[in-house]
């Protein structure tokens, strides 16, 4: 009989309430709801109230919790980590207590970061971290090289179309956030995730570029990157980049890249705001066969995801097609359960969610290149820096102002989303192949470095469009207009408890 965890809850944002919380309490013979952290006063009493949880198992931070298991009023045998992306303090002092952690991405911001968590693990030789991806467990994508095997795939096109907040988690139920915390505790968090994200990005970063890495790579993109790993391995090879249109942020994102042993990869990933629903598909093809996969979003757990298989045998196309029997946020339950009990190791940890990161900053850098830009700092004159403070000011408004939202959303478990217009705002015009668009070539194998380091010239080519020209302004909506990131009504966006738009780990 397997045993049943007790489960400590950290951060009741909307991730926590529309994915982890209702597989806890759907899969009572495997999990018991031990406790419950959230740093806002009113969401911690009304999630609390909604789930079920007595006063008495109900903390205010980690390290309320922590003592209470010192001090053996509270049993603990594992824990999941779903507040904003500042992860790494919180999760290092669970991992002092020896207590397993599934996290949700972005484990932290910059390579150093999460480098901490990785040489931890690899110092007491316990890997004590597993990655929230759900999608890394779903049957379909576990059994996607047993249709078609690694040695012989060709391509693996992966899209995904990321909406507003309400078709992903309008059904759930979620308890409102809540600004109630002292001004002096939502400034501190303000200046922590801005020092993190700016730790991330670098010096010469602009809020703009910040914006497209916490919001469209390390959530969006990384998912991506997730899924194909769990099935055929990591990319080892990026052969192009390119972000549209001018000016929208997160907007449309598009890699080329390259598995060991030479299969190509396409991942695409949009935001927009206006689609009625979300959608995740991948095309896997070989010499013989053509794969699809269709994955919901993970907040919808009556969903499932499904394989379409067709094939020419004897001169008669044939095809099959499974549905998955589970839906794949209770199946990564199920596989943090046997990392708890079994010690079974997980798709993804700290150590590649240290290689996500350092690859995914090669990604903005490549962008921001094709920019004529770079994101180390650059010496400049008195002169310089005043003109380029008139000519970025709105953008400079925009960004502080984008700060602080953050820092509000933070603090209570919720996070800044991608950008978007408000919903009496115009449907956006159909985009077209003229749009310009960022695109960068990258030759050289992506590997690991100590640190996260902006590419190593990657060189700007026109083979998607023409070069696009240096736009340090505010970043548009998706209507097309410049607007500032705060200004948009924060129950249009999708909610997720990282500092980024969410991506389907959903």
């Amino acid at each position: 009989m397997p045993k049943t965890l007790n489960i400590a809850v950290i951060g009741a944002g909307t991730m926590a309430q529309a994915v982890h919380l209702p597989v806890l309490r759907r899969r009572w013979d495997r999990f018991t709801i031990a406790a419950l952290v959230e740093h806002s006063p009113r969401r911690r009493r009304e999630a609390s109230d909604v789930w079920g949880l007595e006063e008495d198992r109900r903390y205010e931070s980690v390290a309320d919790l922590i003592a209470a298991v010192r001090a053996k009023t509270l049993t603990l045998d594992g824990a999941v980590l779903s507040t904003d992306g500042l992860h790494v303090e919180d999760l290092l002092a669970l991992m002092r207590r020896g207590i397993p952690v599934l996290v949700e991405p972005p484990l932290g911001f910059s390579a150093e970061e999460v480098a901490k968590v990785a040489d931890f693990e690899r110092m007491t030789g316990r890997r004590l971290v597993m990655m929230a991806y759900p999608q890394q467990y779903d049957d379909s994508v576990t059994r996607m090289a047993e249709h078609i095997a690694v040695k012989d795939l060709r391509m693996v096109d992966h899209e995904v179309l990321m909406p507003a907040s309400q078709p992903m988690f309008g059904g759930a139920h979620v308890t409102t956030s809540s600004y109630d915390l002292p001004s002096e505790v939502r400034s501190q968090r303000r200046k922590a995730l801005q020092a993190a994200v700016e730790a991330g990005t670098g010096d010469g970063a602009t809020q703009r570029d910040r914006d497209l890495y916490v919001k469209g790579l390390l959530t969006g993109v990384a998912h991506q990157m997730a899924v194909i790993e769990a099935s055929y391995g990591p990319l080892v090879r990026l052969s192009a980049v390119r972000h549209w249109p001018k000016g929208v942020i997160p907007g449309s994102l598009e890699l080329l890249g390259e598995l060991e042993g030479g299969a190509q990869v396409r991942l695409v990933w949009h935001y927009l705001p206006f689609a009625p629903e979300y959608s995740e598909s991948l095309q896997v093809l070989s010499a013989r066969r053509r794969m699809c996969v269709e994955l919901p979003a993970p907040s919808h757990g009556d969903r499932r995801s499904s394989v379409s298989l067709r094939e020419k045998k004897s001169g008669v196309v044939q095809e099959t097609s499974t549905t998955a029997p589970k839906g794949a946020a209770e199946l990564m339950w199920e596989a943090f359960h046997a990392f708890v009990e079994k010690g079974k190791q997980p798709v993804s940890g700290a150590a590649e969610a240290r290689e996500q990161v350092v690859l995914l900053r090669e990604v903005l850098s490549s962008i921001v290149v094709a920019d004529g830009r770079s994101l180390e700092a650059e010496e400049s004159d008195e002169g310089e820096e005043d003109a380029d403070a008139v000519s970025a000011g709105e953008e400079t408004t925009a960004g502080a102002a984008a700060v602080d939202t953050a820092t509000d959303d933070a603090a209570t478990g919720d996070a800044p989303q991608p950008d978007e217009p408000a919903a009496s705002a115009a449907e956006p015009a159909p985009e077209t192949l003229e749009q310009p668009v960022q695109h960068a070539e990258i030759g050289e194998p992506v590997e690991p470095a100590p640190a996260a380091a902006p590419g190593a010239g990657a060189e700007v080519t026109d083979a998607w469009g023409p070069d696009l020209a240096a736009a340090d302004g505010p970043a548009a909506d998706a209507s097309g207009t410049d607007a500032p990131a705060a200004d948009l009504p924060a129950e249009d966006a999708p909610a997720t408890d990282s500092p980024v738009g969410d991506e389907p780990r959903s």
